[in-house]
């Protein structure tokens, strides 16, 4: 029987990343002032994971080509075993980020084996108590992760020995209803962004004003009848467990705040965040605590210009005594 881990059933791709003046006119050429290429999409989540020393699998596709070798090799040198499938006809995608000098980022993508997991892939997993998975809004953009993802559930409806963390991303518009009842069986912990709230909030016919994160959080955890976060970058984050007590009373809602930074760059802070949530998740259900450490990090992540900024652990854990 092996060790609880971190099971990664979102997507890793390559980023492409271009620094430019401006973008061209159509037909147009212009030069990159600087130029970078690296794993990205999950794998932000799984560096910080393993940045906190969690041990972690990656379960997703992985193709065949230069690509996939950029996954493999990056994977492998922060210890996280890829045991997926490995699709020989097709490398892994990419996606391609223009920025420009006031910070405002265009992308071009590709779709790539991470699309492409064959769907029975995740019906051989056997979780073990203490398990944490991890699922991202993205997998539900493609049909064959969607299926894959299902028979998942459908396998695992009723398993509390662990957890699932539901990291719902900008992709929460366009999830279906019928995928979204594919994660009810899972009882996931939904952790999403301000602007994710509102689309959850109207979506499901919920009012909370502007800027009522309490109420917005209490709503959507009472409707789903799960664990919610709702994160507001500086002014921290909102959780409240909507699981029945049996007594009817109204769930409460408790306030992590975030750390005071002097932020440079904000790309990635959400993964960070979700990497280090799992990691916490993983040794403790104490999740008020998880969320702290969780806080920590995405702050100290802002400070440094990248996606995978994930500070070590031990700066993350002294930061706590500064949260206000």
């Amino acid at each position: 029987m092996r060790e609880p881990e971190l099971i990664h059933l979102a997507q890793v791709c390559v980023d492409l990343t271009l620094s430019v003046e401006h973008l061209p006119e159509r037909g147009g050429d212009v030069f990159a002032t600087k130029q970078a290429m690296s794993a990205g999409g999950g794998y932000n989540v799984l560096y910080a994971a393993r940045q906190m020393g969690a041990p972690a699998s990656y379960r997703g596709a992985v193709g065949t080509g230069p690509m996939a070798d950029v996954v493999r090799k990056a994977l492998s040198s922060i210890g996280v075993d890829i045991r997926g499938a490995v699709l020989p006809d097709i490398d892994t995608g990419y996606s391609v980020a223009m920025t420009e000098p006031d910070g405002e980022r265009t992308f071009v993508s590709t779709r790539g084996a991470e699309t492409q997991v064959p769907e029975d892939s995740y019906e051989d997993i056997e979780l073990v108590d203490g398990d944490v998975v991890y699922l991202c809004g993205y997998s539900f953009s493609h049909k064959k992760n969607t299926e894959a993802i299902r028979r998942f559930a459908v396998k695992n409806a009723g398993w509390n020995k662990g957890c699932v963390v539901f990291d719902t991303s900008p992709m929460i518009a366009d999830i279906s209803d019928e995928c979204l009842k594919i994660l009810h069986g899972l009882h996931p912990i939904w952790t999403m962004n301000e602007r994710e709230t509102a689309i959850l909030c109207s979506r499901f016919g919920l009012h909370a004003d502007s800027g009522d994160y309490t109420g917005a959080c209490r709503l959507l955890a009472g409707y789903l009848g799960d664990r919610v976060i709702v994160r507001v970058g500086a002014l921290g984050a909102w959780y409240c467990d909507g699981r029945q007590d049996g007594k009817g009373n109204e769930q409460s809602v408790t306030h992590i705040p975030a750390l005071e930074v002097a932020a440079v760059d904000t790309n990635g802070a959400g993964d960070t965040h979700a990497g280090v949530l799992c990691a916490a998740l993983l040794e403790s259900d104490d999740i008020i605590h998880a969320l702290k450490l969780a806080n920590c990090a995405a702050g100290l992540s802002t400070c440094h210009s990248g996606p995978a900024t994930c500070p070590p652990r031990s700066d993350i854990e002294s930061a706590i005594s500064r949260l206000s």
